[in-house]
Order: C-alpha cells, then sequence, then structure tokens
C-alpha cells in the first residue's frame, strides 16, 4: 500500500510495545516509523526517528535538553521538534497516520504534538489515562482518536499484545479506509454551518436548500468543533460559512463552558471567504456537570433554562447584550470577505418563540448598528432564529454573499 504510520512513544520505556506495533504494521503492507520522545534512560530499540533528530528540528541537541533541570522546558522541545519533523515528513508526502501510546506523561505530550497536525491526518492515542479526569483536553481540534488501555504499557504479556493488536489494527484500519476531503474539481463546493440544539430546525433546512448546489458539513458549537472548523476553513476547505452560533465569544467572557478560542469569528474573515451570520446563544452562556441547586446560588437573579439535568443555559442582562454587540462587531469588522448579520427579531433561540425578550434583542441590533462598518449588511427578520422564514432569508443572504464575492474575483 505504499502507506506510512508513524508511531510516538518514549522508546526508554514503551522500546518492546512499539517493536511489536511495528511488527504488526508492517505484517499488513503498510511502513512503521518509529518517534522517539523520550528523554531518560538509553533506547531499548533503535528509532527511525531519534531524540537527536527531534532536538536538533527545535534547534537544540539530546544532550543539553536531557541536562535540563526544567522538565516542562525540555518537554517543550521535544514537543516543538517532534511537530516539525512530522509536519516535514506530511509535506513530503511520507505521512499517512499517526499511532502514539503511554502513560499519563507520553498521553499528554503527544496529544500536544496531534493537535498540530492536520485534521485530514488519521491519528489515535492509545492511553493508560484516557479515563483520568479532564483527558477531555488530549482531543485538541485536529480529529484526534482516543483508546484506553486499563493494561500498563511496558513489558509485554498477553493482554497487552490483545490492546496492541486492537489499536494497530484500528490505525491500518483509518489509513487503509481514509476518503479524501476534497478530490475533484468537479465536486460541489463545501460550505460550513456552525449550528447547534437550539438552531436545530434551522440547520435542516438550510442544508435540504443548499445542498444541491453545496455540499454542507456542519459544526456542533460546543468549543473545540468550532476550531476545527476555522482551522480547516484556513486551510482552504471551504468556499463559505452559514455561522448560526457564535456564541462561544458569550462564553469566554462569563466564563461559560462553550468556549472555542480567542480567533473565534475572524478566520473566515482573514479568508476573505462569504460569511453570513446569525447571533444564536449571544445573549447567554452555558454552564455544564451542575445540578440547579448547585448553580442556582451563582446567577445572582439571572434567568436560566435547563436543558437536561447537567446543561444549563444562562442569560445576560440586557445592558450586557448590548455590551457584547461591540465585541462580535469588532471581530467581523476584521472580514476582508463579504459578510452579512441576520438578526431574528422573535427570539435568538428555539426555546423563546414564545417569550422572547424584545427588548433586549432591540438593544442589541442597535449596538451592532453602531458598530459594525458600512460595509456590513445587517438584516432584520421578523422570525425565530428556528422558524422557516429566518432559514429562507439566511439562504438568500448566502447566495448573494457567494455572487459578491464571484464580482470581486471577477473583477466585476
Amino acid at each position: 500500500m505504499n502507506k506510512t504510520i508513524a508511531i510516538i512513544s518514549s522508546l526508554d520505556t514503551k522500546g518492546e510495545a512499539v517493536e511489536y506495533l511495528k511488527s504488526f504494521i508492517s505484517e499488513r503492507g503498510f511502513t512503521p516509523i518509529s518517534v522517539d520522545v523520550g528523554y531518560g534512560s538509553p533506547v531499548t530499540i533503535p528509532a527511525d526517528i531519534t531524540v537527536d533528530d527531534i532536538t536538533r528540528a527545535a534547534g537544540s541537541d539530546a544532550e543539553k535538553v536531557r541536562a535540563l533541570k526544567d522538565r516542562r522546558e525540555m518537554i517543550d522541545i521535544i514537543r516543538k521538534g517532534a511537530i516539525v519533523k512530522l509536519k516535514e515528513l506530511y509535506a513530503a508526502g511520507g505521512l499517512d497516520g499517526v499511532l502514539a501510546l503511554g502513560g499519563m506523561s507520553n498521553t499528554s505530550l503527544a496529544a500536544e504534538i496531534m493537535q498540530e497536525l492536520p485534521f485530514t491526518l488519521p491519528k489515535l492515542l492509545m492511553s493508560t489515562g484516557a479515563s483520568m479526569p479532564g483527558s477531555n483536553r488530549f482531543f485538541g481540534p485536529t480529529g484526534l482518536t482516543m483508546m484506553h488501555s486499563p493494561i500498563d504499557i511496558g513489558a509485554l504479556n498477553g493482554l497487552l499484545k490483545a490492546q496492541l493488536n486492537r489499536a494497530a489494527a484500528a490505525m491500518c484500519g483509518m489509513v487503509e479506509n481514509e476518503i479524501p476531503s476534497s478530490s475533484s474539481a468537479n465536486e460541489k463546493p463545501m460550505v460550513v454551518i456552525c449550528t447547534y440544539g437550539y438552531t436545530e430546525k434551522c440547520s435542516q433546512y438550510l442544508a435540504e436548500a443548499l445542498n444541491k448546489k453545496y455540499e454542507t458539513v456542519n459544526f456542533h458549537a460546543s468549543g473545540i468543533p468550532e476550531v476545527t472548523m476555522e482551522k480547516l476553513i484556513e486551510d482552504g476547505l471551504f468556499a463559505g460559512i452559514i455561522d448560526l452560533v457564535p456564541s462561544s465569544i458569550t462564553n469566554a467572557l462569563f466564563g461559560g463552558s462553550r468556549t472555542s478560542w480567542d480567533r473565534r469569528l475572524e478566520v473566515a474573515g482573514e479568508k476573505g471567504i462569504p460569511q453570513v451570520v446569525a447571533p444564536a446563544g449571544v445573549h447567554t452562556f452555558s454552564r455544564t456537570g451542575v445540578t440547579e441547586d448547585i448553580l442556582v446560588p451563582q446567577l445572582k437573579g439571572r434567568k436560566y433554562y435547563f436543558m437536561d439535568a447537567q446543561r444549563c443555559t444562562c442569560y445576560l442582562t440586557n445592558e450586557e447584550v448590548a455590551d457584547v454587540a461591540s465585541v462580535y462587531a469588532r471581530k467581523l469588522n476584521k472580514a476582508k470577505g463579504p459578510v452579512k448579520f441576520l438578526v431574528p427579531l422573535r427570539g435568538f433561540l428555539s426555546i423563546e418563540k414564545e417569550n422572547y425578550n424584545a427588548e433586549a434583542i432591540q438593544g442589541f441590533v442597535e449596538a451592532m448598528r453602531k458598530a459594525l462598518k458600512p460595509e456590513i449588511e445587517l438584516i432584520e427578520v421578523d422570525a425565530n432564529i428556528d422558524d422557516p422564514a429566518f432559514a429562507q432569508a439566511v439562504v438568500a443572504a448566502f447566495e448573494e454573499a457567494m455572487g459578491s464575492e464571484k464580482k470581486i474575483h471577477s473583477g466585476g
């Protein structure tokens, strides 16, 4: 198959397991490459990409790194060098998948390396720490898959071999069956839709209306998926975006659970691709993993709504809603391409159809109008965000934005 799978681990302690994985992968027609990220005692098997190679790629050398007293500095150098080496392999067409294994230290390091590699590259992390609290931080925005190993990864035994077989077989299957994200110029342009539960009917209508002409790809507005979405926009994968739920920005401002990154709502503008944006959730922040008894004392009189026993939507005051508008406007004003901002006047969430805050909505609209640059059209729609009328307005605005983009490129 002439496909290459990199195996990231510490060969001073996990060499026997890595050697077993290499044999399994080779027998199935793939080329395994061991990547040593260890910094302790001498390796137990030779590495294909050594610590010397990695530290040189980071502008240092292995002996200096091993002599460092600050373990964090040591790990940071190895992380940077490994990212450089693997990106070089990928750019040269010599990397088709990445498999990593280890305990918590290896897991943390391997996850940070994998998070810097392209989304289109299959990644599998086998870890004894996958069940630990906080392990969700390992996933990152680039499509990492995690496999839990309750068996310690050290000297080989029958149970560990079974776990290693599963990991290697899964990795080989991922690489063998990988479908290119885009392969033909004749395929429909891809359009991204950012959505969540409170805009479900809207996003369904958009997909039905646009799929004859575009291939729509939905991302859930829950933090990391939004970062993935914008990294793929940065990579040039999408022709346009319908961003129904940019509210991770509000979450970041008010300590909510749906936070993403500080570049949210800026990447599409940097790329100059057409954007249609709606304000779903910009007047709220989310809390998860809490009960009503725990959360209510923290809300200090705020309106709130529990989606289920563990997820709560907390509302901003009218003044706060008007204030956050300037943050959204500032980000959109950086855009180089066409942008349209649509406001559903009868509620920013599907649950607000019968009880929307008209005063807060009007304050948000007035603040946005004052802050947005003239080139950005703000369109008020007399509907709830999950009504067909609003979705129809979004489709019309998106087609107009896409047409504007074509005129720009054609010089019209």
